[in-house]
This record gives C-alpha cells, sequence and structure tokens, in this order.
C-alpha cells in the first residue's frame, strides 16, 4: 500500500513539474524566405508507341527527326543523354528510348518542352537544389531571429518576456527535388524551423 501511495505521488509530482515547464516556455516557428538557382531536368519519351503508323517509321527517324528540331532551337544533342532502362521499366510495348536534358537556365527548359516532334512525349520535369552546410546555418539564423521576433512579440502582449532558446527543431533537407508540374515557384523556397524560448 505504502508503495502504491509513494507511486501515485511521484506521478503527480511529475506531472506538476511538467505543466509548471510547459507553463514557463513558448513555443513559435520561425520562416526564411531564400532565393534558389535550381538545375532543371526533364525526360522525354521518343517511342513507336506514339506513332500512329509505326510500321512505316522507324525509331532511328523518330529520333533524328525530334534531334532537328531541337537543334534548330538551338539545343545540340551532345546535350542529351540516354536513360533505356528507365524506358524499359515504363512497359511500353514498341522499340524507344528515354532522352533527359538538364540545364540551369529556366528559359532552355522552355525552350525544349515547346517543340513538339512525331512519337515524342513528356514524361516528367524537375528541378533540383542542393543547400551546403553554410547555407542551411545561415538561413535557419534568419529563421531563428523571425521566430524570436514573433516570440517577443507574444511574451510583451501577456505581460511575459523571453528568455534563452531551449530547443530548436530544424527539419529542413540539403536535397531538395520538386515537379514542376504543380506550378511550384522556381526562384525562391522558404526556411522553416521551430524554436522554443524560457517564458520569464
Amino acid at each position: 500500500m505504502k508503495k502504491l501511495i509513494l507511486s501515485i505521488a511521484m506521478i503527480m509530482m511529475t506531472m506538476g513539474t511538467f505543466a509548471q515547464a510547459h507553463q514557463n516556455n513558448i513555443t513559435v516557428n520561425g520562416t526564411h524566405k531564400y532565393s534558389i538557382s535550381p538545375e532543371y531536368s526533364t525526360q522525354m519519351i521518343v517511342s513507336l508507341n506514339n506513332v500512329y503508323d509505326s510500321q512505316t517509321m522507324g525509331l532511328s527517324e523518330v529520333k533524328s527527326g525530334y534531334l532537328d528540331k531541337l537543334a534548330k532551337v538551338g539545343i545540340d544533342n551532345d546535350r542529351l543523354t540516354e536513360n533505356n532502362l528507365y524506358y524499359v521499366l515504363l512497359g511500353y510495348e514498341k522499340e524507344g528510348t528515354i532522352l533527359v536534358f538538364k540545364t540551369k537556365s529556366l528559359e532552355e527548359m522552355q525552350k525544349i518542352l515547346k517543340v513538339r516532334s512525331i512519337g515524342v512525349s513528356r514524361s516528367d520535369t524537375t528541378f533540383d537544389i542542393e543547400l551546403s552546410d553554410e547555407k542551411m546555418a545561415e538561413y535557419a539564423k534568419e529563421a531563428f531571429d523571425t521566430a524570436k521576433s514573433k516570440a517577443e512579440a507574444i511574451a510583451k502582449k501577456i505581460g511575459r518576456k523571453i528568455g534563452k532558446a531551449i530547443y530548436i527543431s530544424d527539419t529542413n533537407t540539403k536535397k531538395i527535388s520538386e515537379s514542376l508540374y504543380y506550378g511550384n515557384n522556381p526562384e525562391s523556397r522558404d526556411y522553416h524551423i521551430s524554436v522554443s524560448f524560457e517564458l520569464l
């Protein structure tokens, strides 16, 4: 019986301590908008499955016809790479391949996406970013300052002040890969962190 009473007392003390600690801190989110210079990538499906009369036209003709059109808009053939494995994985019945084009220029990407050619369709278009540790630390500090200002404003409204930061959560990733199909902004991104401050 004594052990039961002692256990209940310990639980009540722990809960009281937790409640007190919870009342004496404030958690806010901070955001920093930063500019990006991504690498764009598109994969074009060159396939006889996309040709109405594939008996009179071979894959080499379909491919050369597309490459000629790209050359006319200033995109050299040697800037494209083939991904035959990806084409096989797509499960098309007829012969074909995947042509991959990468660039850091959004204008160039728009240029290639506008080219129409027999037997060619677009698979997906993405952009990729990789942040350095230094940049992530810089953006985190900017987001932290935003969070601190927000916490100070809230604390002032309730007649309190904030102390030191006691917890910081940063779940941002170094590598970001997103599809352009969803109309994502290719010029900037937001860096988010969550910070807990002492509430004095």
